[in-house]
């Protein structure tokens, strides 16, 4: 089996996240396996993070002032939802579809936010993985994940309503592998 970990990037809002929750869907329907987290954004930059494979959700960002927090740019995050998304990490392999949403400057810059996600994708217990990564970051991240098998694809407002099918598609062809 290859293993194949598939770097999702593209501009801030064009639907990285939204090509991740439609790919998981279309590998459920067909009764794969699913793990991972998945960034959800409600308005007024308030994030939530979903366990891919229990389903779980909780409130990611925390309002101003109060609660000790993880600062990055505009956002505070909460240091226990935080590790609760790295426990779902290392508990998420093995599995057929890994999905990590996202990498960004809280993992690259501060060593901080999804940490475990870096040893799950080097223990490489998944058929396939998707990252999502910024562009400024791709490299700093291809620098952290093992080489071998590793793709990067730009999601645009002109490819993203057919990546899921495609990525269902690779998908499919690595489980087989």
């Amino acid at each position: 089996m290859t293993t194949r970990t598939i770097i999702l990037t593209g501009e801030r809002g064009v639907g990285k996240s939204t090509v991740c929750r439609e790919t998981i869907a279309l590998a459920q329907a067909k009764r794969y396996s699913c793990g991972g987290i998945l960034t959800l954004r409600r308005s007024d930059d308030i994030l939530d993070v979903l366990d891919v494979h229990s389903g779980n959700v909780h409130r990611l960002t925390l309002e101003p002032g109060g609660k000790q927090a993880v600062v990055q740019g505009r956002f505070r995050f909460d240091p226990k939802i935080l590790a609760w998304g790295n426990d779902a990490l290392m508990h998420a392999t093995p599995c057929h579809l890994l999905v990590v949403d996202e990498l960004g400057p809280l993992e690259i810059e501060q060593e901080q936010g999804w940490q475990q996600a870096f040893e799950v994708l080097h223990e490489a217990k998944f058929d396939m993985a998707l990252v999502v990564v910024r562009p400024e970051l791709v490299t700093r991240v291809q620098l952290k994940l093992p080489a071998s098998a590793t793709l990067v694809l730009s999601v645009t407002l002109d490819n993203r309503d057919g990546l899921p099918a495609t990525l269902m598609e690779m998908l499919e062809r690595e489980a087989k592998a």
